[in-house]
């Protein structure tokens, strides 16, 4: 199915109001993450800067090339050094921040970083938390995995923000950790329930994950996946699982126990779920991020599926 197809094009959606937000200074907590101290009884205390790739650079980071871009995207400002940069991380509307170890690598200062402006961020404050916390995160992780995880969930949801601005977060990455359901947006529908939408967020290069141990339609992103982990966070009490669970009246039963001898067992639709006389919606999209040539965020993405039918 296409986001048209689902009455949810671009054209079709209705715009944000903006709202200023107060201004966010994670100054005192981001600078704490830049050096680690090591103690060895063979030499005196030392301070050792630790980066995440042969030069300090990590994967997801924008293509390496000459910084700042000659033609950067009027929405994207680049700052070459974190530690004095007045206005970073201070969030008077619409900014993301995405900092980056060595982002010039011929540049002198560790932490570089881009503010990008996305429209309609200001009215969410669900996702501008999911942002913030992807700052703080990008800081303070040295994986080069969980840097490209990072850079996908930002780039997820500035595809929603600019392609569905009638949608709002309920659940992003401030609020979950690990595998699992990424992104969820809901948005009233004209039927008087409530559409809602899954996006699993990958970041450069990344894209599904397929198991054969798992059972038939429960690889990721595929109905059973999807209300396999419904299930979970209904069980875990959580507020945008249960939102779907109660909107559409999902009922589970214990489809595959104790999978090929396991001791993980899978949820999925019981027969007497009420869900096909819901007026609410569940779609679900992937959503892949992609740096531009002048330097800004953005993203690819797959069909939207409507499961539940």
């Amino acid at each position: 199915m296409t986001e048209a197809d689902a009455g949810l094009g671009k054209g079709g959606d209705m715009g944000r109001s903006l709202r200023a937000k107060k201004k966010v200074d994670y100054a005192g907590i981001l600078n704490k993450y830049d050096k680690f101290t090591f103690v060895s009884s063979r030499k005196p205390k030392t301070k050792i800067i630790r980066i995440n790739a042969a030069n300090g650079r990590a994967h997801a980071a924008p293509t390496l090339t000459t910084w700042p871009f000659l033609g950067m995207h009027q929405d994207v400002t680049y700052y070459n050094d974190l530690n004095h940069a007045p206005g970073w991380n201070q969030r008077t509307q619409d900014e993301i921040f995405l900092p980056f170890a060595w982002l010039d690598v011929h540049g002198g200062a560790v932490w570089q970083g881009l503010e990008q402006e996305v429209a309609g961020l200001g009215a969410d404050a669900f996702a501008c938390q999911h942002f913030d916390q992807i700052a703080i995160d990008l800081r303070q992780l040295l994986a080069n995995t969980r840097i490209t995880e990072c850079v996908g969930e930002a780039a997820a949801a500035i595809y929603v923000l600019e392609r569905h601005p009638a949608f709002q977060m309920i659940w992003g990455y401030h609020v979950h950790s690990g595998t699992g359901i990424d992104q969820i947006w809901e948005r009233p529908n004209q039927a008087g329930g409530s559409d809602f939408l899954i996006v699993e967020a990958k970041g450069p290069g990344a894209g599904l994950n397929f198991s054969g141990f798992v059972p038939p339609g429960y690889s990721q992103m595929q109905e059973g996946w999807i209300a396999n982990h419904l299930y979970s966070m209904s069980q875990n009490h959580h507020a945008a699982g249960l939102r779907i669970v109660n909107a559409l009246g999902l009922q589970f039963v214990n489809a595959h126990p104790n999978y090929l001898g396991a001791t993980k067992s899978y949820y999925g639709l019981a027969p007497t779920s009420g869900h096909k006389q819901s007026a609410s919606r569940v779609f679900g999209t992937v959503v892949q991020a992609q740096w531009s040539a002048d330097g800004r965020l953005g993203y690819n993405h797959s069909a939207w599926v409507r499961y539940f039918t």
